[in-house]
């Protein structure tokens, strides 16, 4: 079993881009994915928007699970947000990927393949790397990741003020672990608080790049706490973060026009009749 990671915390509406960008996700892992595993769609989100995300998943033959974390986790999710809101150099979203990595390592089953993704990913065509990664039953390495070279001048990033090894390059919406690959919360805690005391100027990315420079701390962390398990980076030219290609099995970005021109024109048509009825 497969179980596929999403966090949604916005509204089921057209209005907004995250939620078209995860329709058009869940359309394409439904094809190009969903055939050829077993998996389980996780969809983590809040109260208020709960009842969206359960009709939105009517559509999809694959198993769903929609958790609100307020109100199913809502001890935890208020000890994970206070926490975030500790972290002093963050961006937004950071308080939020924050949130979502201490979650992923307490709900998700530890003895199951996890794929941890972001509403922005696209599957173009079958990612024929991460079935094997799942199909194959014993792994050296048990991280499979996407690489970002797009900001780093064309070489997987490391990071600055820690010189020791990384999964170098790691993007944290696009990562695979194989079953037995954990993490403590302790351990994610006190790994983004040592990343808070770093310097922000220069960056904490070598190279420098043109990636936030207080943001992206639980990618860091992550890129860190993963490493004495072993990751194997994805082909760049099948696992893009934001450049386009022709060979692409799976992109990272928000090019929908890119991504429409990809997907069969059947899918696309079935987008727009879920947005009629859902959004």
């Amino acid at each position: 079993m497969l179980y596929v990671r999403y966090s949604a915390l916005f509204p089921v509406v057209r209005t907004q881009s995250y939620c078209v960008e995860l329709l058009l996700s869940l359309l394409s892992l439904e094809q190009r994915v969903a055939r050829y595993l077993d998996l389980c769609v996780v969809i983590y989100t809040l109260a208020d928007f709960k009842q969206g995300f359960l009709n939105l998943c009517t559509h999809f033959d694959f198993p769903t699970r929609v958790i609100a974390l307020d109100e199913e986790y809502a001890s935890l999710y208020k000890c994970w947000n206070d926490f975030a809101s500790t972290i002093r150099q963050k961006m937004q979203v950071d308080q939020l990927c924050i949130i979502r990595m201490l979650a992923d390592f307490h709900i998700l089953p530890p003895s199951e393949h996890r794929l941890l993704t972001g509403c922005d990913i696209f599957f173009l065509d079958v990612p024929q790397e991460l079935l094997r990664f799942v199909w194959k039953e014993k792994k050296k390495k048990k991280v499979l990741y996407l690489q970002d070279v797009f900001s780093s001048a064309g070489v997987p990033y490391r990071l600055r003020y820690y010189p020791h090894p990384i999964l170098e390059g790691l993007v944290g919406d696009f990562y695979c672990l194989a079953p037995g690959v954990h993490l403590e919360e302790a351990d994610i805690r006190n790994c983004l608080t040592m990343i808070d005391t770093w310097p922000t100027s220069p960056g904490r990315y070598d190279p420098l790049s043109c990636i936030e420079e207080t943001g992206t701390c639980e990618q860091q962390a992550t890129a860190i706490l993963l490493q004495p398990w072993g990751g194997k980076p994805l082909p760049l030219d099948r696992y893009a973060h934001f450049y386009q290609n022709q060979t692409l099995a799976v992109f990272h970005g928000h090019a929908t026009q890119f991504v429409a021109s990809r997907l069969d024109a059947g899918l696309m048509t079935r987008s727009h009749q879920i947005v009629e009825q859902c959004m």
